[in-house]
């Protein structure tokens, strides 16, 4: 009984002598750009703002994107292909600063590239230490960090997403899904946005339409340029089961 008492005394007074503070904001605009490979458009700005009322650090830096066939996300050093000014910058309370990044690879690539500009809080405490703080404080900070879309993008590229295969799946619970596999074979990348899905099965006359919130799974979904994406619906109630055909239209803007 002593030792949970005990306990149950530290762990009060762990909560008494720690300030658990709010995440530092900030924000980064834009949140996208694309550049050109070479020429005036090769430099774009951004602007870091400190919204708070306390001082912050920011890192900026860059990393190349890349997008598996499940949608999951990875990245790559990319710190020879542009030059940031200035890369890590300190903001007073309301403090804004312009930060000038510059494309220093292929000037002539033969598709679109893609990264990532990321933007930071770094965990260096700004503040000054209390004169009359007798005893160890412990502080909690949730740290800030932004994921820009960068994309070199020479002239005449184009996104060319084809469905490459529909398949039906069964769950081991019996929930019948379809899986659907489309490739972008341009040299753009393509945001899947107010798609329609048409769907027909062997032996069935109508079609069966899908879209909005019946393709959740898809909507907004990015595809690199030359890369895949395979998604998972679930299998609409009114298409008879067997072998599917589909077409898939989406805004291309």
């Amino acid at each position: 009984m002593k030792n949970t008492l005990k306990l149950i005394f530290l762990f009060f007074s762990f909560i008494l002598l720690s300030d658990v503070q709010p995440a530092f904001s900030f924000q980064l605009l834009p949140i996208s750009r694309t550049f050109s490979p070479a020429g005036s458009g090769a430099t774009q700005s951004y602007q870091v703002i400190n919204d708070t009322q306390e001082k912050l650090a920011v890192e900026v830096s860059i990393v190349e994107r890349q997008i598996d066939i499940a949608g999951q996300e990875s990245h790559k050093q990319a710190e020879d292909d542009f030059l940031i000014y200035p890369p890590q910058i300190l903001l007073n309370p309301g403090e804004s600063q312009t930060v000038r990044v510059t494309w220093l690879g292929e000037p002539k690539p033969s598709k679109e590239l893609a990264y990532r500009l990321v933007a930071e809080q770094l965990p260096i405490n700004l503040e000054k230490p209390q004169d009359n703080q007798s005893q160890p404080v412990g502080t909690v900070k949730l740290l800030m960090r932004y994921l820009g879309s960068i994309y070199i993008r020479p002239t005449n590229v184009k996104q060319n997403v084809v469905l490459e295969t529909i398949e039906p799946l069964q769950r081991k619970n019996g929930e019948k899904q379809l899986a659907i596999t489309l490739h972008n074979q341009g040299t753009a990348h393509a945001v899947l946005k107010n798609l329609q899905l048409r769907l027909s099965a062997a032996g069935q006359k109508s079609m069966v339409n899908l879209k909005g919130e019946q393709l959740a799974a898809m909507n907004n979904a990015v595809i690199l340029s030359g890369n895949k994406r395979r998604f998972i619906i679930p299998h609409p109630p009114e298409l008879s089961t067997g072998a599917v055909t589909a077409t898939l239209d989406f805004s291309r803007n």
